[in-house]
């Protein structure tokens, strides 16, 4: 008949494996805390980021808002209420724009596909002239699995060419160009207000659950459901962190009248 092996008890002063207990015990809070300053680094770099892409669109609101309307398919001066977009614009935009990346994307030709492909197709109007100058800056941000909330990864974060792919896909529905105090689509003032939203998405494991916020508890989702974010929201999962930055200055117009086209 086959016993059991006595039950050993252990002593209270063995400390057997106690140093490999210590470890775990310091090393997840400081390895947490290690993911926490890199997905901020991250953030903070975004935030400068989307400051640049205010003043970027700022300056180009300057001189396009007064520009020749001939230039504009005859938009009125100071407007940017004509041709605004529509999700189905984009998909059809971005079908071309892919469709001229042949070759192995750089960031030369996705820049330059972006935008031919976008005044081509979207309407070279006062808004879109703008909102092209947003853009551009940002692309950079964009994340290299759009709106996939699996396998996270410092890399990943830190990404490569592929953003520049993926931005032609995840800009137009992440990034939105307002501003503030327009009455009816037209600037009346000597200045103007630019406000650029952006919805970077966080991609370094676990910090991305503690700093980052699902896109349905955003604050700046209103504004950024105006850059067709709804159609998107089908197919993100991911973490996002809303930035926003506003810039004014004043407008650079002329104190003369254009002349219409064959006068």
């Amino acid at each position: 008949m086959n016993r059991p092996p006595p039950v050993r008890c252990l002593p209270l002063a063995d400390q057997r494996g106690v140093v490999f207990l210590e470890f775990l015990i310091a090393f997840v809070p400081m390895w947490a805390f290690f993911l926490c300053i890199v997905q901020l680094a991250f953030i903070t770099h975004a935030n400068l980021m989307v400051k640049h892409s205010a003043d970027s669109a700022a300056r180009s609101a300057v001189v396009v808002l007064p520009d020749d309307p001939n230039e504009y398919g005859g938009e009125p001066e100071m407007s940017v209420d004509r041709n605004r977009v529509t999700a189905s614009d984009i998909v059809e935009v971005l079908g071309r724009v892919g469709s001229t990346l042949r070759d192995r994307p750089n960031s030369d030709s996705v820049v330059s596909a972006f935008s031919d492909q976008t005044l081509a197709n979207l309407g070279r109007s006062r808004l879109n002239t703008i909102r092209l100058a947003a853009h551009i800056p940002l692309m950079p941000l964009a994340p290299m699995n759009v709106g996939r909330d699996s396998h996270p990864s410092i890399a990943t974060a830190i990404g490569g060419e592929r953003r520049l792919v993926s931005a032609l896909y995840y800009q137009p529905f992440a990034l939105a160009v307002t501003f503030p105090g327009l009455q009816g689509g037209v600037a009346t003032g000597p200045e103007i207000m630019v406000r650029v939203t952006y919805a970077y998405q966080c991609t370094v494991p676990l910090a991305r659950r503690i700093l980052c916020r699902a896109f349905g508890d955003l604050e700046a989702k209103d504004e950024l459901g105006e850059a067709f974010f709804p159609l998107a929201q089908s197919f993100v999962g991911g973490r996002f962190r809303g930035l926003q930055h506003e810039t004014t200055l004043m407008i650079h117009d002329a104190p003369y009248e254009y002349r219409e086209r064959g006068s």
